[in-house]
């Protein structure tokens, strides 16, 4: 059994506790014994991950100083470039396509000494939010394999939760890493935008886009950020804004943070267990000191233009796929795309202009509070291959509403970070998102990690799976060539 905690198992590693190649061989093991189930990987490279394994173990032997996570092995989402593995972006379209090339976020990875153990499913090119992907299965809720674990992230959050990898890279544009972490009952951190450089990661939205970690603990997703954050000169998106430490709040508690909470936005038709806990949970804040202060953002006007940027600029991204190769995408991300055919110029530049007011309704928001506490999601995971769910409201679409809690803070840039809150009464994991100013994610942790000692992280109990009797290698369902 892994160390669950990706700073712990790097801890080990430094110590000589366990070696690179024993840790990543526990790893392999899962993934054929539980993987067929959960659907978390879409290419695992086994052999390649242990043979780099066996070379971090020989070169620290020889005496080479250890980096950070010296040996450690980790899955990242497949719309990642990686030279040498296939990078399908959960596609068929690209589904052989192998990349000369790593993407900046891989090569501040490796740097620092991790090794690829595999690639993990998503909905395909990212543009979805249950992680149903008709061309290599849905990834599966590890809690209940019934449901939905969410998306586009999924497969990453799936493989943390259970396991399968001691964290992951996932991606952001409307929700994509919070979303699958609120679900698995993991921790999901979207960024600053620009904050990590998304040169070599497949785009959906260009400016919505981010990259960031998905964990076990808080202090992991310190520890990531601090390895893949930074200005990328050759990536145009990319923010240049100076670094501190993500973690070095870490340890101050919640005294005296004043936390907002807006009852017209964020709580409106959201189900009652989840407001139940946002309730508590607030309670429990204010019994470590933080401050609460009710107030009302009213935001009814973002989701509408959120959903106009999204799906133009995926247009965008796509033209020349959806010419040549229309037939080979999945029935719901060809219907997604094609809808940007509808929307105009003028309806762009007005979702453009919500966006700037937005921007400056979050900056005059932050000037009378710390962070901004809410759910991620309005709802618990529903069923694999449910259209709808039942809100206060009544019957609603599912995938319209996964996204509505989340996808205003890609229109406005900000860091969010999704902490898991305990389980409902159905034993389904429950999150809640601190959403604070830009650049200040180091905060948004601090208190997250409150959260984190206030609801312990669980783990789920794996049943009904049986071990694969399958040799996982590399052709287990996808190659890693080269």
């Amino acid at each position: 059994m892994p160390i669950r905690d990706l700073t712990a198992l790097r801890n080990a590693l430094a110590s000589g506790d366990v070696s690179s190649e024993d840790v990543t061989r526990v790893y392999v093991e899962r993934i054929a014994r539980y993987d067929q189930t959960l659907s978390s990987y879409i290419t695992v490279c086994a052999e390649e991950a242990l043979e780099a394994a066996r070379e971090s173990d020989r070169a620290v032997a020889r005496g080479r100083a250890r980096r950070p996570l010296e040996g450690v092995p980790l899955g990242i989402k497949d719309l990642i470039d990686t030279r040498g593995v296939r990078t399908t972006s959960g596609s068929q379209l690209e589904g052989a396509r192998v990349p000369l090339e790593d993407a900046e976020v891989w090569v501040k990875l490796r740097a620092a000494g991790a090794h690829l153990l595999g690639k993990h499913n998503l909905h395909e090119f990212a543009f979805g939010a249950t992680n149903e992907n008709p061309h290599y299965g849905a990834s599966r809720n590890p809690w209940d394999t019934a449901r939905i674990s969410g998306g586009s992230s999924g497969g990453s959050a799936v493989a943390v939760a259970a396991d399968l990898s001691p964290a992951s890279i996932g991606t952001d544009t409307g929700g994509s890493i919070r979303i699958p972490a609120a679900y698995c009952g993991v921790f999901g951190l979207k960024p600053t935008y620009g904050r990590v450089s998304v040169r070599g990661i497949s785009p959906l939205a260009y400016s919505l886009d981010h990259a960031g970690p998905i964990t076990r603990s808080v202090r992991d997703a310190a520890l990531l950020m601090d390895i893949i954050a930074g200005f990328d000169v050759e990536d145009d998106l990319s923010l240049h804004a100076p670094l501190r430490s993500f973690g070095g709040r870490l340890g101050r508690g919640a005294k005296d943070v004043r936390i907002g909470v807006s009852r017209s936005f964020f709580f409106e038709n959201v189900q009652r267990e989840i407001v139940l806990r946002a309730h508590e949970l607030l309670e429990r804040l204010a019994g470590e000191g933080a401050v609460i202060e009710e107030m009302d953002l009213d935001l009814s006007d973002v989701p509408g233009a959120q959903d106009i940027i999204i799906t133009s600029e995926a247009l965008y991204a796509h033209h020349q796929r959806l010419t040549g190769g229309g037939d080979l995408y999945g029935a719901d991300v060809r219907e997604r795309l094609l809808r940007g055919n509808g929307f105009t110029a003028v309806d762009y530049a007005r979702a453009q202009r919500v966006r700037y007011a937005l921007r400056a309704r979050m900056r005059r928001v932050f000037e009378h509070v710390d962070l901004l506490l809410a759910p991620t999601v309005a709802f618990l995971p529903t069923p694999i291959g449910a259209g709808s769910v039942s809100l206060p409201s009544g019957e609603e679409p599912v995938r319209s509403h996964l996204t509505r809690l989340t996808n205003p803070l890609n229109l406005a840039g900000i860091p969010a970070l999704s902490v898991p809150c305990g389980r409902s009464s159905a034993g389904l994991p429950i999150g809640m998102q601190l959403i604070g100013p830009e650049l200040q994610e180091d905060l948004v942790l601090q208190v997250g990690e409150v959260i984190e000692r206030l609801y312990p992280l669980e783990a789920p109990v794996l049943r009904n799976q049986r071990a694969s009797e399958v040799d996982l290698t590399c052709a287990k369902r996808g190659c890693c060539a080269g």
